[in-house]
């Protein structure tokens, strides 16, 4: 188990975009990235394309004295955005492993 299992008890973020519209998401990680800051993947709740839904990451915060009191800010530059996607593709990757580890010790 992954110390980010159940980090988080909410499964749900409203995004509240640029344009004043709120989007609601599902809750898929909060996973460690570059100089030990904390990140979020989520996507949206109603996906309409095709294949995949989008992920967004956003820079996680979370007020060790107060659960309800979370922020999540933009990530600023390229160079931060491609070291987020190595660390959350890793977090994947392990806890994809991890699962099927335990499926086969369960066997």
């Amino acid at each position: 188990m992954s110390e980010y299992d159940d980090i988080y008890d909410k499964d749900e973020v409203t995004l509240y975009l640029d344009d004043d519209t709120e989007l609601r998401c599902d809750v898929i990680a909060i996973f460690p990235g570059p100089e030990d800051r904390e990140y979020i993947a989520v996507t949206p709740k109603e996906w309409e394309g095709e294949g995949d839904p989008e992920v967004y990451v956003y820079r996680f915060y979370e007020n060790p004295e107060d659960e309800n009191d979370i922020r999540l800010d933009d990530i600023e530059t390229e160079e931060e955005f491609d070291a987020v996607t190595k660390a959350y593709d890793d977090f994947l990757a392990d806890e994809y492993l991890l699962d099927e580890d335990e499926e086969d010790s369960e066997g």
